[in-house]
């Protein structure tokens, strides 16, 4: 069986720690500075973000080259946190998604805060398209077929995507032609299709991103 092996799975805490930080930025965007209790609650979280800031800058790798692939040297490298198929993400930009896999196709939930908001109370496209890219991404992971970096994506905005609200997503592989993984997707709020998107992965021939067998 071919699977794709690329960096490290980030541990409870980190991805806890994660979500609070992605509170604390939604949060930031309701603040109404006319209240007059604004200005000292800015200055004293201020105060609690700067050192939680460097208190995790003294124990963070100080590399910029990332720890990709076996025999990586972990002294000389940061960790490269790249979830794994059903994983929850460490990446403080990140929707919240939920995951099912079954066979070549890939759905669940997705909701998007007010971090991700572009026209007024709607998703910006910019995240439309990441979050499409990381399904497919992780449909392609999790599968036994080829696959690799994305090579096209194509993203059809039907309709505005509401943030805030719990959205459903369906992922599925449409066909495989050598080392070419081809896929389409649909995101919808209630019954309503709002977006919907089609992409292209080639899996390298060489390099840590091609997949190995694992010997099954």
């Amino acid at each position: 069986m071919d699977k794709l092996t690329l960096g490290d799975t980030a541990s409870p805490s980190l991805v806890a720690l994660s979500s609070s930080v992605r509170d604390v930025a939604s949060a930031l965007l309701r603040i109404d500075e006319s209240d007059p209790a604004a200005g000292a609650a800015l200055r004293e979280a201020q105060r609690w973000i700067d050192e939680a800031r460097d208190r995790l800058a003294r124990v963070g790798r100080t590399s910029d080259t990332p720890r990709v692939g076996p025999g990586a040297d972990a002294a000389t490298t940061r960790p490269y946190y790249f979830p794994g198929a059903l994983e929850p993400s460490v990446h403080v930009g990140a929707p919240a998604m939920t995951a099912t896999q079954d066979g070549p196709r890939r759905f669940g939930t997705v909701r998007f805060e007010l971090i991700h908001e572009g026209p007024p109370g709607c998703v910006h496209g910019g995240f439309l398209a990441w979050m499409f890219d990381q399904a497919f991404g992780q449909l392609v992971v999790a599968s036994d077929e080829p696959g690799g970096p994305t090579h096209r994506l194509e993203v059809t905005y039907r309709r505005p995507t509401p943030i805030l609200r719990e959205l459903r997503y369906d992922v599925g592989t449409e066909r495989i032609e050598g080392r070419k993984h081809f896929a389409r997707a649909t995101l919808h709020h209630g019954e309503t299709l709002t977006a919907e998107a089609t992409a292209l992965f080639v899996q390298p021939r060489t390099g840590p991103l091609r997949m190995e067998s694992d010997g099954g």
